[in-house]
C-alpha cells in the first residue's frame, strides 16, 4: 500500500513541476510585448488605383512584424481627421464615430496577428478618392503613414465631327474629337489609318464638372480625304480606353452647307420661286386672254349671223339695197351682244366658227390695221376704260372678278386654288411688313447671323462667335464686401479692411445688379491698366443665395465658378484638380455665360483665344461677380 502511494505521489509531483515550468516560460514572453517598443509603418511608394465600383486594399504593415491586436488602428481621409473611415480599438472594430458612408464597406483583412493592418474598401465610388492615413497607436508610441487612392472612371465613346477649316485651309478640314465622364484626366491620341500617332497642329482642352469628372476635347487640322480615316483614342490605360473613327471629308448636303454657301442656297431658292411665279403668271394671263378672245369672237359671230339673215329677209320683201343697208345699221344697234346677253342673264351658244373671226383687239395685237364702223367696235373694254381713267360700271360676272394681283393690291384677301403665282414670296411678305408663317424647308433656312443669334452651331473656341452677345452690367455697391469701393458701377478697388466697419467677411468680391436665367451673355473685365500689374483678382459667376460665411470655400459645389490670378500661383480655376492654364499676357478677360447650355467660358481678349470652359454650370439664376483682390489697391473694371 505504501509503495503504491509513493509512486502516485511521484507522478503528481512531476506533473506539478511541468506546469510550473510552462508558467515560468509564458510569463516573461507576455511581459516582453513588442507594443512597448518603437515601430514603423510600411506603405506603397506610389498611389493605389482602382476602377469605380470595384474593391481595393490600401496596404499598411507594422515593422518589425508582431501581433498588433492589442493596439489601436485608425484609418481616416485626410479631409476629415476627426471622423475616421475605420476605427479598431479594444480588440474590435468600433461602430462610432466613423463617417456614415464607409459603414459596411470597410474592413481589416490583412492579418493583424502578423502585423498587417491593411484597409479593404468595397464598392468604391469617385467620392472615395484622395489621401488616406493609417495610424497605429500603443500606450507609449504611435506611428502613421499616408496612402493615396485614385479612382479610375472610363468615360463615353468619343464623338467626332468634321468642319471646313477657316479661310479654306488649303484643302484642310477641322476634325473635332470630344469625350466626357473621365477620372482622372485621360490621354487623347490622334492616329492615322496606319496607326501612326499625329502630333502636329492639334489642340487639347480639359474641363471638370462639379463631380470631378473630366471632359476632354481636341481639334486637328487635317488634309481632306474620302478614304483615309482618322482615329481618336481617349484612355487612362490599355484596359480603360475608348476609340472613335471618322473620314475627314465634308459632305456637301444642303443641311451641311456652311457659311456663305447657305446664303447662296437661300438666294438660289428665292430666285427659283420668283421664276416659277413669273411663268405661272404668264400662263394665267394667257388663259384669261383666251377667255376674253373667245367671248369677243362669240359676240362677233352672233352679230354677223343675225345681220346676215336680216338682209336676206328684206330682199325677199322687195326692199332695195339702200333700204337694206339702212335696216342693217339700225338692227346692229338693237341686237344685244353676247356680253350684253350674259350681263342680262340670258344663255347663248358659241359654235366652232368663233375661232375663225378675229376681234379688233386681236387684229390690233397682230399689227393689222383695224377699220371700225360699228358701234360694237367703238366701245372700250372695262380694262381699256380703266386705263383711260373712266369710271367702269361692271354688271356681268365676267367683268366683276378681279385677278388675285388686283385683289391683293386692293387689300382684299386672296383665295388661290390653282397654280397662280400671285402670292408673295416670304421675302416679299417680310419686306412689306407682314407676318410670315414659314412651313417649307426653303423658308426655315436661317442666315448665319440668325443661327448665331439663336445659339446654333456656336463655336466656343471662336471669340468672334461669342462677342456678339455682349451685355452691359453694373456692379451692385449694396452687395459688395466692405473693403471694396465701387465707382459708377463699373470700377472696383480694394481699401484697407481696418478702415472699414465690418471686416469679418473672408471672400472679397462684389456681385452685379443684373442676374441671368436664360440666353447667352458676354461681358469683359479689364484686369490690367497700362504697365501696372495686379497681384491678385478673380472673376466669374455665382448662383443665387450662395452661402457667404467665411468657412465656405469658393467651389462649384458651393455655387461659385471663377477664374483666379495670383502672382505666386498664376492662373487657375476653382476645380479639383486644377487644370494648368498658360497665359503669356492678359489685359482683358472675356466672360461668356450660356444659360441654356449651362456653360461658362473665359477668354483672353488680347489674343482672342479661349482659356477655359465650365461645362456643367447649372442653377436657376446667375450673378456675375468680380474681386479686385486683397494684395493691392489697383482697380479692375467692367470694360
Amino acid at each position: 500500500m505504501f509503495t503504491t502511494f509513493g509512486n502516485r505521489g511521484t507522478m503528481h509531483l512531476g506533473l506539478c513541476l511541468r506546469v510550473l515550468i510552462l508558467v515560468a516560460l509564458t510569463v516573461p514572453i507576455r511581459a516582453a510585448q513588442p507594443a512597448q517598443e518603437t515601430f514603423t509603418l510600411t506603405v506603397p511608394n506610389g498611389p493605389t488605383s482602382t476602377l469605380s465600383g470595384s474593391s481595393v486594399s490600401l496596404l499598411c504593415q507594422v515593422s518589425p512584424l508582431f501581433n498588433v491586436e492589442p493596439l489601436e488602428v485608425r484609418w481616416y481621409h485626410s479631409s476629415n481627421i476627426h471622423s475616421p473611415a475605420l476605427l479598431y480599438k479594444d480588440h474590435k472594430i468600433q461602430e462610432t464615430p466613423v463617417v456614415p458612408r464607409y459603414r459596411g464597406r470597410v474592413s481589416l483583412t490583412g492579418g493583424m496577428e502578423r502585423g498587417n493592418v491593411s484597409l479593404t474598401l468595397e464598392r468604391v465610388t469617385l467620392e472615395d478618392r484622395g489621401e488616406y492615413v493609417c495610424q497605429v497607436s500603443s500606450e507609449q508610441w504611435y506611428e502613421k503613414a499616408s496612402v493615396f487612392l485614385t479612382v479610375n472612371v472610363t468615360g463615353r465613346e468619343p464623338v467626332l465631327s468634321v468642319a471646313e477649316a477657316r479661310g479654306g485651309g488649303g484643302g484642310q478640314v477641322n476634325v473635332t474629337c470630344s469625350s466626357e465622364g473621365w477620372s482622372p484626366q485621360p490621354k487623347l491620341t490622334w492616329r492615322n489609318k496606319d496607326g501612326a500617332e499625329i502630333r502636329n497642329e492639334q489642340e487639347v482642352l480639359n474641363t471638370s464638372d462639379p463631380q470631378g469628372l473630366v471632359s476632354v476635347s481636341s481639334w486637328l487640322l487635317y488634309a481632306c480625304s474620302y478614304s483615309d480615316w482618322l482615329a481618336c483614342t481617349v484612355s487612362l490605360s490599355e484596359e480603360a480606353k475608348r476609340e472613335g473613327r471618322i473620314l475627314p471629308h465634308i459632305y456637301t448636303a444642303p443641311t451641311a452647307v456652311p457659311g456663305v454657301y447657305k446664303e447662296a442656297l437661300i438666294v438660289t431658292l428665292i430666285l427659283s420661286l420668283v421664276i416659277i411665279c413669273a411663268l405661272c403668271s404668264v400662263i394665267l394671263c394667257k388663259r384669261r386672254g383666251s377667255m376674253w378672245s373667245s367671248s369677243q369672237k362669240s359676240r362677233n359671230r352672233s352679230d354677223q349671223a343675225e345681220l346676215g339673215q336680216r338682209p336676206a329677209d328684206q330682199t325677199e320683201l322687195g326692199k332695195g339695197p339702200a333700204e337694206t343697208e339702212h335696216l342693217i345699221k339700225g338692227a346692229e344697234n338693237t341686237v344685244q351682244t353676247p356680253t350684253e346677253q350674259r350681263a342680262a342673264g340670258e344663255e347663248f351658244n358659241l359654235e366652232a366658227a368663233e375661232n375663225t373671226v378675229q376681234t379688233p383687239t386681236e387684229q390690233r395685237a397682230a399689227g393689222n390695221d383695224v377699220h371700225l364702223k360699228g358701234s360694237e367696235n367703238t366701245v372700250q373694254t372695262p380694262t381699256e376704260q380703266s386705263a383711260a381713267g373712266n369710271d367702269v360700271h361692271l354688271e356681268g360676272a365676267e367683268n366683276t372678278v378681279q385677278t388675285p394681283t388686283e385683289q391683293s393690291a386692293a387689300g382684299n384677301d386672296v383665295h388661290l386654288e390653282g397654280a397662280e403665282n400671285t402670292v408673295q414670296t416670304p421675302t416679299e411678305q417680310r419686306a412689306a411688313g407682314h407676318y410670315v408663317h414659314l412651313e417649307g424647308a426653303e423658308n426655315t433656312v436661317q442666315t448665319p447671323t440668325e443661327q448665331r443669334a439663336a445659339g446654333e452651331e456656336l463655336n466656343l473656341n471662336d471669340w468672334h462667335h461669342v462677342k456678339i452677345f455682349k451685355v452691359n452690367i453694373l456692379l451692385d455697391e449694396k452687395n459688395a464686401h466692405p473693403a471694396i469701393r465701387i465707382n459708377k458701377g463699373k470700377r472696383a478697388h480694394y481699401v484697407k479692411e481696418k478702415d472699414t466697419e465690418k471686416p469679418s467677411r473672408t471672400h472679397l468680391h462684389v456681385f452685379s445688379e443684373e442676374r441671368f436665367s436664360s440666353g447667352q451673355h458676354y461681358w469683359e473685365v479689364k484686369v490690367k491698366d497700362g504697365t501696372t500689374e495686379k497681384l491678385s483678382w478673380y472673376v466669374g459667376v455665382a448662383r443665387e443665395n450662395v452661402d457667404k460665411r467665411p468657412a465656405v470655400p469658393l467651389t462649384p459645389q458651393n455655387g461659385f465658378w471663377i477664374l483666379s490670378y495670383d502672382k505666386e500661383q498664376g492662373f487657375h480655376v476653382n476645380t479639383d484638380p486644377q487644370p494648368p492654364i498658360t497665359v503669356a499676357k492678359l489685359t482683358i478677360v472675356g466672360v461668356f455665360l450660356d444659360c441654356d447650355r449651362h456653360t461658362l467660358s473665359f477668354y483672353n481678349v488680347d489674343t482672342k483665344s479661349l482659356l477655359y470652359t465650365f461645362t456643367d454650370v447649372k442653377t436657376s439664376n446667375y450673378f456675375p461677380l468680380l474681386s479686385p483682390g486683397r494684395c493691392d489697391k489697383i482697380p479692375i473694371k467692367i470694360n
